[in-house]
């Protein structure tokens, strides 16, 4: 069997000179609990031939337990998903994720690393012409590496603009359909809270298209399911109860690893013909961001409260003496 796996590849990241703004977040504790345990539980099972999980000396799996999950969410019969690596690392908890919430609903998942949203362009436009989803998801982080991209230098206007552009034109492909277009933030790096001022602009610019454009479309700030407070770098996040607790004891609390050595991805160890053979529970934690956000009072009537789209100004996160910032590892 093949274990959940990630796909190397080299991300450019976001740099430009300008305001920054982030969304107000829900932390994944307060989410649907059943439906997370569901999916751990058959995350575990998947993981059976690939690894032994081992509980740190003293783990009893979470530093605190989780309050009474949300009732009477509704998920879209037809989901489509888009994305670049971090996308591809997320695939396979989504798709459990997904299906622990309602097994009626289907999903098309198409995702490879080192793209752009216009590389997908060609693909969305048949694909729409053909199939009817009631959402579709946006995962593009800001690479500029493939043909599409050719000429255009990271972090420049024409950057922007061009991200902007295919941006626009992704979500007038599914707009036209009936589909709700949601757009993903992507987590801090640990090399742009290192050197990076202005690191999240990519994030600002698409929670301002959607914030121009309520009725159709939402952003999501997923990459905060992976980050400390505040916006944070973190190398390790407290395990939760049923989930693998395989990482290390971080201050008296037992936690995860949720971010690659690499300080991009998500696979807790180095990758082995880009595939990650462990429990990768930062890539479980982005994908359940992106299943939740399906389920919002924005969508669906009978859904737990959740702000999406809200911005605020974002700062340079605290570092500490690794300059990796001061929560977590």
């Amino acid at each position: 069997m093949r274990c959940p796996h990630p796909w190397a590849e080299r991300e450019r990241r976001i740099t430009p000179g300008g305001g920054e703004v982030e969304t107000v977040r829900t932390p994944i504790a307060s989410r649907r609990w059943p439906i997370v345990v569901a999916a751990i539980v058959t995350v575990g099972a998947l993981l059976a031939s690939c690894l032994t999980v081992a509980t740190p000396a003293g783990a009893k799996g979470s530093s605190k337990a989780r309050p009474t999950p949300p009732r009477g969410e509704a998920y879209p019969a037809r989901v489509a998903v888009y994305g670049d690596s971090l996308a591809m690392q997320a695939e396979p908890y989504f798709k459990l994720l997904m299906a622990a919430a309602d097994q009626s609903s289907a999903t098309y998942y198409s995702s490879f690393g080192g793209t752009a949203i216009c590389d997908w362009l060609p693909r969305m436009r048949r694909l729409a012409a053909t199939a009817h989803f009631e959402a579709v998801v946006l995962e593009f982080s800001g690479n500029a590496l493939t043909p599409c991209m050719a000429g255009i230098v990271d972090y420049t206007p024409a950057y922007y603009a061009r991200y902007k552009t295919d941006t626009m034109a992704a979500i007038a492909i599914w707009v036209s359909t009936g589909a709700r277009v949601f757009l993903v933030g992507a987590p801090v790096t640990r090399a742009q809270q290192a050197s990076v001022h202005d690191w999240g602009a990519l994030d600002a610019q698409y929670a301002q298209i959607a914030a121009a454009d309520p009725g159709h479309v939402t952003y999501v700030d997923a990459g905060a399911a992976v980050e400390g407070p505040g916006g944070v770098y973190t190398r390790t996040l407290p395990c939760f109860i049923g989930e693998p607790c395989t990482g290390p004891v971080v201050k008296g609390v037992p936690s995860n690893v949720v971010r690659a050595p690499d300080g991009v991805h998500f696979c807790p160890v180095a990758e082995v013909d880009e595939s990650c053979r462990v429990y990768s529970s930062g890539a479980f934690r982005f994908a359940d961001a992106m299943v939740h956000a399906l389920a919002t009072p924005v969508l669906f009537p009978m859904t737990s409260p959740r702000t999406v789209g809200t911005t605020r100004e974002r700062r340079p996160p605290p570092s500490g003496p690794s300059g990796r910032g001061t929560f977590g590892e």
